[in-house]
């Protein structure tokens, strides 16, 4: 439903295309919300029938006739209502959470290579997001100008610049944590072997191998150090 208010929104102060709705949301909106061409112009389309946009041809040089949308005033009011609606409760969806989450089925090394990995990505989003900020504010410079919009949506980079610093972060910290309690995995692995040969052996074995949290608690406490409070 978000999609269909962000079209909207980015037509509410000018004119676009399918193709420059595209290029917004993967410049400046990306860091809140994805969409492929696939999902704009079937939502172009539904506005245009609810009568929220309307579309006219405008003809170009040496290229075939570009079809341009603009919000009407039944768009313009549908679009305000939903600005002054509270916002829905935020359902948080992260494909590598949920990896991380069970990450305790793949070996230590392996775990270790998935965060590096995701921390890299996150570190080329974060340069991307900066060059952005970058050319805007070279712009606006450029151009004397700051508007309303400007204003906001450049909070909106400010926002996923510290949501990917936050991020990196996490998985510094994380890649320490893991790297210090690596042996957790190792026995883990040890008392899983000990089950198998107590089962071939058909009889019963108290296993050595688990791992108390004596061991990692001067670790754990200072990866949550400042968000929950130790026990005196």
């Amino acid at each position: 439903m978000s999609l269909r208010y962000g079209i909207l929104g980015m037509l509410s102060k000018w004119e676009a295309s399918g193709y420059d709705i595209k290029k917004e949301f993967d410049e400046y909106m990306s860091i809140f919300w994805h969409s492929h061409l696939s999902q704009i112009y079937p939502e172009l389309n539904k506005l245009e029938k609810d009568e929220l946009i309307s579309s006219k041809l405008v003809k170009q040089v040496g290229k075939p006739d570009k079809k341009v949308y603009s919000i009407t005033d039944k768009g313009r009011k549908e679009l305000m209502n939903w600005l002054l609606t509270p916002p829905e409760t935020l359902k948080m969806k992260d494909t590598f959470l949920m990896q991380t989450f069970f990450m305790d089925n793949i070996p230590a090394e392996e775990v270790l290579l998935k965060l590096r990995m995701y921390k890299k990505e996150r570190q080329q989003r974060l340069e991307q997001i900066k060059i952005i900020m970058q050319d805007r504010l070279n712009s606006i410079k450029e151009r004397n100008v700051m508007k309303s919009r400007i204003l906001m949506s450049s909070a909106v980079l400010k926002r996923g610049i510290e949501q990917e610093m936050y991020y990196l972060k996490w998985c510094d910290e994380t890649i320490e944590l893991v790297e210090k309690c690596k042996f957790l995995w190792a026995k883990e692995e040890a008392a899983r072997i000990e089950h198998i040969n107590s089962q071939s052996e058909n009889k019963e074995i108290q296993s050595t191998a688990s791992a108390t949290y004596t061991e990692v608690e001067e670790i754990f406490l200072k990866y949550f150090a400042g968000l929950v409070e130790e026990e005196k």
